[in-house]
């Protein structure tokens, strides 16, 4: 990816959405510190622009309606954050492999050798259908740190 802006959005993105599932239904309050890194002011207290990035990312979400939040934290966050409605829905999504890598494999061939490992077990579908979860698949992308398979998952949710 060329613009290392919108690389780090796609991984800001991805991060807010895990938490906020991770805590749904409840209301929490996001950190930027969470989102993109813990980060020092500088002498004259403005932060980096990748930390800014990542408090600006959650006021994209919230304009988009992905996300609510009662009031900003300065700029180090949001308070009250959950899921919309709209959101939830597309992270609870059974998908296809989102991001099919054809040098890594790595997304693809960890979801057919899970579906292999718990057909072969005899677990049940639902087992399976989850390890499909579009929030399953955001998480292995933010695990594997393959910033293609995080801007095609966070695609995937933004588009759909």
């Amino acid at each position: 990816m060329a613009d290392i802006n919108i690389e780090n959005f796609y991984k800001h993105i991805a991060r807010i959405l895990s938490i906020l599932y991770a805590a749904f239904p409840s209301k929490s309050p996001l950190y930027v510190d969470d989102v993109a890194g813990v980060d020092d002011p500088d002498e004259y207290g403005l932060h980096s622009p990748d930390y800014t990035a990542g408090f600006f990312a959650m006021l994209w979400l919230a304009d988009e309606q992905y996300i609510r939040y009662m009031d900003t934290i300065r700029q180090d966050g949001v308070d009250q954050a959950v899921l919309t409605h709209k959101a939830f829905l597309k992270l609870t999504l059974v998908s296809e492999p989102i991001y099919q890598a054809t040098v890594y494999q790595t997304l693809e061939a960890d979801l057919v050798s899970i579906a292999q490992t718990t057909e072969d077990a005899g677990s049940a579908p639902s087992v399976i259908e989850d390890h499909m979860l579009v929030i399953n698949q955001l998480r292995h992308a933010l695990r594997s740190g393959d910033s293609i398979a995080i801007a095609k998952v966070v695609r995937h949710i933004l588009h759909s």
